[in-house]
Parts: C-alpha cells; structure tokens; sequence
C-alpha cells in the first residue's frame, strides 16, 4: 500500500523549495511512494488556503485529509493547522530551507529508523 506524502511547495514538483509558509504555500507536491521508498507518482494540487482570507491552514489541512496524505513535509504549521493534522493523524516534517528532493531524503532516512 502506498504512503503519501505533501511537501509545502511554491511551484511545485521535486525541484522545488519547501515554501516558507504552510497554510499559505500556493501548491502542495504529492509525492506516492511504495514500502522500499520508491517514487510511484509525483503531482502537484493548488493548495485552497493560499489564497483564503483566513482559516488557510485549517483549508490547507482539509485539501490533504481528502487527498488521503499521511505525512506533511513544510515549515512548521501554525498553531490551528498543526492542531487539526495531528487530530488527522498526518505526521509532520518540519524542513524549512530544502528543496523536495532533499527534503524527501530526510524524510525516507527517518521513515526508515
């Protein structure tokens, strides 16, 4: 069974950067893998709280829990969003600074611990 997985992006797609906010990163990358750590697919969704007035990290949230995500990869969330991923059950990744691809490396070493 595949794992999934967001990463807060600006563009989106492995060669992009993590984006510097959560709630408001226009795009998230999402990335299946399989259980040895092998990319299945990569896409790229608009995320709907970049462009709310407020509540965009609770809708940023919503859009990953309907895609099925188990694990954020981003900044750190603010405190609303991190609240209702750990309700979902998302695990979170905090990795500011990365582009996807090292950022999907971190995450692969410490899923695999």
């Amino acid at each position: 069974m595949p794992t999934r997985i967001a990463f807060a992006t600006n563009k989106g797609g492995l060669e992009d950067n993590i984006a510097d906010r959560f709630g408001r990163a226009p795009t998230f990358t999402i990335v299946d893998i399989d259980d040895e750590g092998r990319i299945l697919s990569v896409r790229v969704v608009e995320n709907p709280g970049a462009k709310a007035g407020s509540g965009a990290g609770i809708r940023a949230v919503q859009k990953l829990v309907d895609l099925g995500v188990e694990i954020v990869v981003g900044p750190s969330p603010g405190p609303n969003a991190y609240m209702a991923l750990q309700q979902a059950g998302i695990k979170i990744f905090s990795l500011p600074g990365l582009t996807v691809k090292e950022a999907f490396e971190r995450v692969l070493k410490e899923l695999r611990k």
